[in-house]
């Protein structure tokens, strides 16, 4: 009866948080959030590439992407100044949502109806609002996700739910968009993927006002209340390993980020197929995210946040090695089919302890501020850096060959994930990582 009872401690919390609706609509706003992200990268560059522009402007484009990065810039406007009328009706972080979500809506309307040939310049700009409002989407939402989370089990369940729909939604955006752009056109397929966003506003209408809604009062608003508060909040916090936290964050992700740009290409120079590609990824790809999210949920309520971080930091790199394997055998569908197990498992690992992480560092006070500071640093650096991957693919590939110049560019990014697992390791023996959200 002991290891009976035990087991029903464990899960007593897991079932009380499951009964609450923020971990159900955390699915809702991963699919809002994820829904855009793609279609100012990889997904705008096949459009603009399908479309008869160069490989230059179809890359270039894709630095849009990189106001993600960004958010911190605007991410304490949105963490303390109300706006008006809508603040009243939905509170501080539904308010940003639901004029974020709109903006997406707009944007994605606007690159619909223009289209590249109507002008690239304004098809640009349209591609920036969308990046700008998901950018904004996603801090929202992040704020207030950390303040419905409350309990360990809150840690594991609503970075794992919101992860679900992330996947989902990315998948949709990134594969099963290119069956109406077919048939129907681009423009046709945007116009679609609009109005699904309709599943983010109606779970923004639908949420809960957070109780810390009320830390959020009306004085006057300063650039030392907006900016120099929360930094003082965070250092001070954090004390002496401030640093080492932001260091750690930027390179966690980093080898994932690097083989974006290149995984792709890879695909098609082994010779596989379009169809094969978009078959293995929806369903070998989506089902090992899942399973890789669930993992990453199960390690935070088993060992707890900093222990399940470490093992992210660990296997995230590994899916750069199974890349490097790939390249060793060009076409082989079975050897791709692995590798995309492995790496969406790893991923899944890794991105459910790192939003956990994240979502632990944060101030109530300045949640919003706080997690996109730290979202920035890691995703400012890594997009900045993919840009030079196939550059770095391409110089390799006079002296290795084309795919000796791939096994050699995964092998090296995977040993760039070396630093953070140190990183990682050293926060964890000095016991720096002390819960900072009350």
């Amino acid at each position: 009866m002991s290891a009976i009872s035990a087991a029903h401690t464990r899960l007593a919390p897991v079932l009380d948080a499951l009964k609450r609706a923020s971990a159900w609509l955390m699915l809702a706003f991963g699919f809002s959030a994820g829904l855009p992200f793609l279609l100012t990268g990889t997904t705008l560059g096949l459009w603009l590439r399908q479309d008869g522009q160069s490989l230059t402007i179809a890359s270039f484009v894709q630095w849009v992407s990189l106001i993600y990065g960004l958010k911190f810039l605007w991410a304490p406007v949105m963490d303390k100044v109300r706006l008006p009328l809508l603040h009243r009706l939905l509170g501080q972080r539904r308010s940003y949502m639901l004029l974020a979500q709109l903006g997406v809506v707009a944007g994605l309307c606007l690159m619909a109806a223009i289209g590249p040939s109507g002008g690239l310049g304004w098809f640009i700009t349209s591609a920036a609002l969308v990046a700008f409002s998901s950018a904004s989407q996603n801090a929202a939402i992040d704020g207030w996700r950390i303040e419905q989370t409350r309990t360990e089990a809150d840690e594991a369940l609503n970075p794992a739910f919101y992860a679900f729909g992330y996947k989902i939604a990315v998948l949709i955006s990134g594969s099963l968009i290119l069956i109406p752009a077919e048939h129907w056109g681009w423009p046709a397929a945007f116009f679609m993927l609009a109005a699904t966003m309709i599943i983010g506003i109606a779970a923004t209408l639908m949420a809960p006002r957070p109780v810390d809604d009320g830390m959020i009062h009306a004085e006057r608003k300063t650039i030392k209340s907006l900016y120099v508060d929360p930094l003082k909040s965070f250092f001070g916090t954090h004390g002496k390993a401030a640093v080492l936290i932001l260091i750690t964050v930027g390179l966690y992700r980093l080898p994932d980020y690097l083989i974006g740009p290149v995984a792709l290409p890879l695909y098609n120079d082994t010779g596989i197929s379009n169809t094969e590609i978009a078959a293995m990824r929806s369903t070998v790809g989506l089902a090992a995210s899942f399973v890789g999210i669930a993992i990453g949920g199960a390690l935070i309520l088993g060992i707890g946040v900093v222990r399940a971080f470490w093992i992210g930091a660990l296997v995230g790199p590994l899916s750069n090695i199974c890349f490097a394997v790939m390249a060793s055998y060009p076409g082989n569908l079975n050897v791709f089919g692995a590798t995309l197990f492995v790496d969406n498992i790893a991923n899944g690992v890794a991105e459910a302890a790192f939003v956990a992480f994240l979502t632990r560092l944060c101030v109530r006070e300045f949640s919003l501020t706080h997690y996109a500071l730290l979202y920035s640093v890691a995703d400012f650096s890594g997009k900045l850096l993919k840009g030079f991957a196939g550059q770095i693919v391409d110089s390799l590939t006079p002296d290795l060959g084309l795919f000796g110049a791939y096994q050699a560019f995964f092998i090296g990014t995977a040993l760039m994930g070396i630093p953070a697992m140190l990183c990682c390791l050293w926060l964890a023996r000095t016991q720096a990582i002390k819960p900072a959200t009350s």
